[in-house]
């Protein structure tokens, strides 16, 4: 399984090798007029096959639903390939004016009132305060309203900072819309790449790589350090493929213990001895993940610096400090505003690898280079 991430929804399992490549049926799309094809269900179509997890032979149906959110109209749509378990039966929505996509939740509120200040947020911050145990504060964002709806951003306290959730709240108060909106009219690959920061360059691979891997893990998940070793398994076998891979972190600080203190550990060694010794205490941590513990991962932590020639002070001076702190809270601010439900989660130059199948990631690179080399896959 997957492990689970912030929302106010659940993992959903997305969807296929033999038909077209995904370049090639997104550029047959995108080949049909709207108006004289169906207009939004067209342009839906287009834009599902780029914005969807990738799945090889991936075929798309739209069709117009009969559900509606204030100023959006629901679409009920099927995506089917390869892979069964990244096959999708949804409804999204899409704005009335055409200009947004809509792929996320939304809450009724039991007593609406007209929103005017902050204060009109307060039964979202009673919601997610119970459902995470913790404080959560919504403030107006009024810069980025959109779509007719006010633009929220969501404070959630994770022990070691806030975390920073978007979404948006209907004028009149009755629906809070958990999640981001898209630009329709834009390749959404393009506008993930816009909202991904790598100017920090915590990335392993050749400066000038042709593909940009960005990587969103926890080293406390099970799954990613799965997934994890595998990705070093399959580079370690294609010496030839020509990438840079990113590491964001995506601490689940909700059920996870140590997760935001191994981040904060890893930022530390990163700033002091850059990024092949933060990838080496990431392989390090995996090993020791089964047994790891509060006081582990902070020995580890310590021991780990030291040995990558980092003075004890320095590092502690970093570890678990706000200036650390602040760069793990932004990968986590940064991956809600791109939707990461679970992880590792994968955007490879823009397109979402949904990693749950074994040779979905093999499939993918194949479409970059033809010569890459499979890997084993062995039960986790």
């Amino acid at each position: 399984m997957r492990t689970r991430t912030l929302g106010f929804g659940l993992v959903v399992a997305l969807a296929a090798l033999a038909a077209p490549p995904l370049e090639a049926l997104a550029r047959q799309a995108a080949a049909k007029p709207a108006a004289a094809a169906g207009g939004v269900e067209v342009r839906l179509n287009t834009y599902l096959v780029q914005y969807l997890p990738f799945d090889p032979g991936t075929k798309v149906t739209v069709e117009k639903s009969s559900e509606r959110l204030p100023g959006f109209q629901g679409y009920k749509i099927k995506r089917t390939g390869k892979y069964a378990k990244l096959n999708v039966d949804k409804t999204v929505y899409v704005s009335d004016d055409g200009k947004w996509f809509f792929d996320g939740e939304t809450v009724a509120n039991p007593n609406p009132a007209p929103v005017r200040s902050d204060a009109d947020l307060a039964w979202i911050d009673a919601r997610t305060s119970a459902l995470y145990r913790t404080r959560a504060k919504a403030t107006l964002a009024p810069n980025q309203d959109a779509a007719g709806l006010k633009a929220v951003v969501l404070a959630i306290e994770t022990g070691l900072g806030p975390m920073r959730v978007p979404g948006y709240v209907t004028p009149d108060g009755t629906r809070y819309f958990s999640g981001s909106l898209w630009e329709f009219q834009t390749d959404p690959r393009e506008e993930r790449k816009k909202r991904i920061d790598l100017s920090q360059n915590r990335f392993e691979g050749k400066p000038n790589g042709a593909i940009t891997m960005v990587e969103y893990a926890d080293m406390e998940c099970g799954y990613c350090r799965y997934r994890g070793l595998q990705m070093d398994q399959l580079l370690e076998a294609n010496p030839n493929l020509s990438y840079k891979r990113y590491y964001k972190f995506f601490p689940l600080w909700f059920s996870h213990v140590w997760s935001m203190r191994a981040a904060s550990a890893a930022d530390c060694i990163f700033r002091f001895a850059k990024a092949p010794a933060m990838f080496a205490f990431k392989k390090q941590v995996y090993q020791q993940q089964a047994v790891m513990t509060v006081a582990g991962i902070d020995d580890l932590a310590v021991t780990f610096a030291e040995a990558s020639g980092i003075p004890r002070a320095d590092f502690l001076a970093c570890y678990l400090r706000d200036e650390s702190l602040a760069d793990v809270r932004k990968d986590l601010d940064e991956g809600q505003r791109l939707g990461v439900k679970s992880t590792p989660t994968y955007f490879i130059d823009g397109t979402e690898i949904s990693w749950i199948e074994d040779k979905v990631m093999e499939d993918y690179l194949r479409t970059r280079d033809a010569s890459l080399k499979g890997i084993e896959y062995p039960k986790p």
